[in-house]
Order: structure tokens, then sequence, then C-alpha cells
């Protein structure tokens, strides 16, 4: 059984590892990925269906730290270009600040305070997750400054002077921003309120507003380098009013502060990936945003020089927009074929893969399941479904088809959250290896080992489980055939052990009154060794009973502490050397075999007689823990391993140190353990090399006990 144990981790090892770095299950990086269904063709088997899963792209953390500091420098930005202008130049009276070039719109003192409210909330908000203080604050400075756009735009309308009032202070003649100057207001405080919504499409409305302010402030940006006043100034309006120089430029840095507030979602997704359609938008933004701005600025200053006409420079400037293009669409068309190229060979690699690890896993004579996050089976191999207890009618939890009827070693139910595999899905946890039983449609019980093991992505994501069920008839087989034979060799040795004992017996009273000591210590060899050969006979028998299951117990209430200290009087004999010092409640009652529950304490104070150094103590505690009760035998000595604990109670295991110090066949603590289990408890053992070993074993209490098993089976 340990053997198969080994080599069921050593399977689902390697499938997890294919499955997970040359199929693809699990990773977090593409724009998909390939799963596999668990139904094929019936007249080709070999065929599988496939299927595609959503995955996410892989964002480039360089660019996303750039946003995220641009995020910052724009709230920054703006906050001190606004207070500036407010103070220093509307405040103290420099002229330098409001109007950056002498004859061109100024920032007046109603946008300074709506660029310092916008910059705050920008800076409040900017934390994906931000404290519920700097939410509330930041939505607070946002809605102010979009209130301030709307009456901006009102007082246009209804010819009020709601917002230039507010400033008289500052300046005698009310002056009020301009319209494209208050729209933008609106948008950006809009797009702040609005930063963290998302539509059912994944859409971010915030992304779309900042993207309408980046383009008129673009706008007013290409009217000033140009010339083109009616970009920045609306025909119509008084001197004066219009989108100033400054307040144009710190509306594109605020705007692109928003968009990379959110660099992972909506648009800003696209641009900041880190797969080749993403580096292309962001190697050809720079020049289609430049390069038109440039020839059109170039052909303007020729025509303002009288080197060509207005008609020459339309047609310098569309032979120039379009050679000008054509060199990025070349790079452009270059770099998608190499990448075409790249994913056709990758393709071609992962499907030789595929098709080579889907041979394995049909070949593989273990029952192997691959499933996905959700539960669903990717793939299920033939030896799979030849242990399904139906595979047409009916789904299971998880809406598989193929459903497996898993049941204890006996048969007992099972429960849905008890199966390897569905814990491995839902709870992510390894199981290397339990004994079950799989009930098929044609009615057959087959004993497997199930393991089961988590998949996880490269990001420490959810992928999947890989479990395997390995039928272990044959092992099941050979161990029914090995405990029939150590039953029957322990029978057949009691007959001459039980013959010579009697002939012992018959010579001790056959000898004279007054023997001489040499001859009587051949006797007491042979009593012994008697007395020995009838403990491992014991022993056997016991393991038999333990492994079949049919040990009997004649439960009845039992007092621990009287049965401790009955046990320690009768090891004292054999502990002369060795102090042993009990710690025990008055009263402390359980329900069981008061022959086996003697066996189990006269065994670990036997061992640590044995096993400890000389002269030390031994302390032996009963505790009462809720509804248990708890006894612990400690000794000083040489400690046990850790690499040993977790071996300690198998079948004929025993410690290097302890095959030296003292014989035995090793299966004393074995067989502690499966008296304790079948009284409903657990044995456990704890130690540090050099210094204290402690067994620990525990009991149900009587209080809590169920009184109607007082006898049975087990």
């Amino acid at each position: 059984m340990v053997d198969a144990l080994g080599d069921a981790e050593q399977v689902l090892h390697v499938v997890s590892h294919l499955v997970c770095d040359d199929v693809g299950l699990g990773e977090v990086t593409g724009v998909g990925k390939l799963g596999w269904m668990a139904s094929r063709e019936a007249d080709n088997p070999a065929v599988f269906q496939y299927t595609t899963f959503p995955m996410t792209l892989s964002v480039d953390s360089r660019i996303l730290t750039f946003l995220l500091r641009l995020t910052s420098i724009a709230a920054s930005t703006a906050i001190l270009v606004g207070a500036v202008v407010l103070v220093g130049g509307w405040g103290f009276g420099i002229e330098g600040l409001t109007v950056l070039v002498p004859g061109l719109p100024a920032m007046v003192p109603a946008t300074a305070a709506g660029l310092i409210l916008t910059g705050t909330a920008l800076g409040l908000l900017c934390p994906v997750t931000p404290s519920p203080f700097r939410r509330g604050a930041g939505r607070v400075c946002a809605a102010l400054a979009s209130l301030l756009g709307a009456l901006v735009l009102a007082d246009y309308v209804f010819h009020g002077e709601w917002v230039g009032g507010l400033f008289v202070w500052l300046t005698p003649t009310s002056r009020l921003p301009s319209p494209q100057t208050a729209l933008c207001f609106l948008l950006l405080g809009l797009a702040l309120l609005l930063l963290d919504v998302e539509t059912r499409r994944e859409r971010r409305p915030a992304q779309y507003l900042a993207l309408t302010v980046a383009l008129l402030a673009w706008t007013a940006l290409i009217g000033y380098g140009t010339g083109a006043s009616q970009l920045h100034t609306l025909p119509g309006l008084p001197a004066g009013i219009g989108m100033a120089l400054h307040t144009s430029t710190v509306f594109f840095v605020l705007s692109l502060g928003i968009l990379g507030t959110r660099p992972t979602h909506g648009l800003m997704r696209t641009f900041t990936g880190a797969h080749a359609g993403s580096v292309m938008v962001r190697r050809l933004l720079p020049p289609l945003l430049l390069g038109p701005y440039v020839v059109g600025h170039l052909s303007l200053l020729g025509t303002r020089a009288g080197l060509y006409s207005s008609s020459t420079a339309f047609a310098l400037v569309t032979g120039m927009l379009t050679f000008i293009g054509l060199p990025f669409l070349w790079s452009a068309s270059r770099r998608l074929n190499q990448a075409g190229l790249d994913l056709e060979q990758a393709w071609r690699s992962e499907a030789l893969q595929r098709a080579w690890l889907m041979s394995i896993i049909e070949q593989m004579p273990d029952a192997v399941l691959i499933l996905d996050e959700q539960g669903r089976i990717l793939v299920a191999n033939a030896a799979a479904k030849s242990l399904c207890a139906s595979d047409s009618s009916g789904l299971d939890a998880f809406g598989n088809r193929f459903l497996f009827d898993l049941r204890g070693p006996s048969g007992e139910s099972l429960s849905w959250e008890e199966v390897p595999f569905v814990r491995a899905v839902t709870r992510g946890e390894l199981e290397p290896g339990v004994e079950l039983s799989l009930w098929t449609r044609d009615g057959r019980s087959v004993p497997v080992l199930a393991s089961a093991t988590p998949i996880q992505g490269r990001q420490g994501t959810p992928g999947g489980a890989v479990s395997i069920f390995r039928d272990i008839t044959p092992l099941k087989e050979l161990e029914r055939q090995r405990e029939e034979w150590t039953s029957v060799v322990a029978h057949d040795l009691r007959q001459p052990v039980s013959v010579i004992a009697l002939a012992l017996d018959a010579l001790r009273n056959d000898m004279p009154v007054g023997q001489p000591t040499h001859q009587e210590e051949p006797l007491r060899w042979i009593d012994t060794s008697v007395g020995n050969l009838r403990r491992m006979i014991d022993d056997l028998l016991d393991a038999s009973r333990i492994e079949a299951r049919q040990l009997r117990l004649e439960r009845r209430p039992v007092s621990l502490t009287e049965h401790v200290h009955a046990c320690v009087r009768r090891m004292e004999g054999q502990a002369r050397d060795r102090p042993i010092r009990v710690i025990a409640p008055d009263e402390a009652l359980t329900l069981g075999d008061p022959l086996r529950i003697d066996q189990v304490i006269t065994n670990l104070l036997s061992n640590a007689v044995k096993y400890g150094t000389p002269q030390t103590p031994i302390d032996v505690e009963v505790t009462r823990l809720e509804d248990e009760l708890r006894v612990s035998v400690s000794n000083e000595g040489p400690g046990i391993p850790p690499e040993e604990l977790p071996r300690l109670f198998r079948r004929f295991h025993r410690t290097s140190g302890g095959q030296k110090q003292a014989a035995g066949i090793g299966l004393g603590l074995y067989i502690c353990k499966g008296l304790v289990e079948a009284h409903g408890g657990r044995l456990w053992a704890t130690s540090t090399p050099g210094r204290r070993t402690t067994f620990c074993f525990s009991l149900p209490e009587l209080a809590r006990s169920e009184r109607s098993l007082a006898s049975g089976t087990h």
C-alpha cells in the first residue's frame, strides 16, 4: 500500500506539472486557454473535444508604475498651478501668472479654484482601495468641481452672475471661465465620481469622459500652436474669455492622470498590456498625435513666410501625412507578421505536447481526471470511464455527466465535501492518497487509492485539480492473504508454545526440592522465552484482528485514574531505577474495555522504561479536556528523530535507535493505535531529540459517550 501511495504521488506530480507548464491550464497570461472536455467521438476514440475559457491579459509592470506616478504628478500639478494663479496671480496681482502671453486669454479665479478641487479629488481617489474618509472627501471635491462647471454653463445659458460673484473680492470685474473650461470641469468631476463604475461589457465611463476632456484640451493647444484662436476662444464671446494656455495644459495632464488611475481596466487594459497589440499602440500613439501637428505647423509657417500658396500647403500636408504613416504601418505589419509566426510555432509545439500528454493519460492504467476551476471534468481517460457509476443520466454538483460513486473502504457513504477532487477544487487541499471504494455501473465495488492535487496558475490563482484513482484490488488480495497467513501462523504457534509451557511445568514438578541454582536457571530462561513468544503471538493476532476490523471490545465504565495507578504499580518492578510520577483527577470515567486500556497504558509505560535515560523520572498525567480524557506518558531520553514520527505507528516499524536498545517486532504502537481508535480516541507522539518524548492518547469521557455501545465488534 505504501508503494502504491508513492507511485500515485509521482503520477500526480507529473500530470499536474505537464498540465500547468505544457498545456497551460491555470495560466493567467494570453488571450485564452484551451481545455479538454471529457467526451470523445464515438467513431474515433483518439479525438477529444476542446473548449476555450477566457483568460486575463498580463500587464507591463513598467507602464503600470509610470501611469501611477503620472496620476500623482497630474494631481500635484493641478493643485500647484491653481494655487499659484489664485494666490499669486489674482491675490497679489501678478499678471504674468494669470496670462502667460500678453493678449491671450487669462486663467480666471473660478478656473484656478476648479483646478484645485479637481487635483485634490484625483489625489484622494487615485488609490485602488482608498479609505472611507479619502473616498468621501475625494467625491465631495469632484462633485464641487462638476457643480462649478454646471453653474458656469448655466450662467452662459441664463445670463446669470452666480459664479462670477463668488470671486468679486479678487477682481472688480466679474469674469467667467470659458464654456469649454466649464464643460471640462463638468466632465472631469463626473469622471472622478464614476471612477470605479464598470458596465457589464467591462467599460469604464470615466475613461470616455477623460478622453473627451483630453480632446478639448488638445484642440485648444493646437489652436495656440497654430494661431487658430477659434480653437481656444469661441466666436461671439467677450474679449479675453477663452481657455487659457496653462488651463488647457493642466486639463490635458489631468485627463491623462484619470486614465492612469485604473490602468488595468477598460480602455487602458489595451494600452498597458504586455502583448504585441499593446506594444504597437504605445509606439504608434505619440507619432499619431504629434505627427499631424508638426506637419501642419510647418506648412503654416511656410504659407506665412510666402514660400507657397495655401493650396500648395494643403497638397504638401496631404502627401507628407500619407508618407509619414507608411513607415509606422509597415513596422506594425512586420511586427504582427512576426507575432503570427511565433504564435503559429508555439501552437504547433503546444499541439504536439498536448497530443503526447493525452496519449500518455489515455494509456495509463490508473483513472485520471483533470478538472477546471469550476470543477468541470476536462479530461477523463478510459480507466476513469470504466469506473464511473453513470455517464448519461444526471449531473453531479459541478455539472458533470460522469458520476463517480465514491464510498469509504467498508462501503459507508461519503459526503460530497469529503471527495478528494472536490476538496482540491473548492478548498485547494492536497490529498496524497486515501483508501476508498468506487461502485461502478455494474454494481462492482472496486477498492481504490484516491489522490488529488490542486493546480495553481503562475500568479497563484486557482486553476482546477488533477485526481487519480488507482485500482488496488491486487494489493488488497495480497493483503488479505498476508493477514490470513499471519493469523494461521499465530494460531499454529500457540500449540507448540503451550506444549513447551506444559513440559516446563512438568520438569519443575519433577525436580527435587533444594536443587542447585545453576540447574534452575535454564528453566527460567525457557519460561522467559515462552512468555516472549506468547506476547509476540498475541501481538500478531491483535494486529490481524485490527486489520480485519474484527477486534472485540467488552465495553463498560472504566476509571482511567484507577487503571493508570494499577499499571504504574505493576510496572514499578521493571523500573526500579526510574521513579514514576502520576498526576490524575479523582474521577475520570470513560466507556471502554478495561483489559485493552490496560494494554495501551502498559505498552506506553514499558516503552518509556526501555528507551528512556536511566535514573530519570517518568511522568504520567491524566487530564480532562472538554468532552475527552487525555493520558500522557513522558520520559527523558534520546528522543525520536522528526522524520521518524510519521512512520512511528506503522506495522513492523522500529526506529533506528529502538532496534539497538530493545528486542521486538514493531507491533506494539501499531496495536495501541488500533485499540485507541476502536474506542473512538486517537494516539500521537511528540519528541525533542536528546531531551523529552511524550506519547498521548485520548478517549471520550463517559458523560458524552453512548452507553448503548457497551459491547460490539470493531
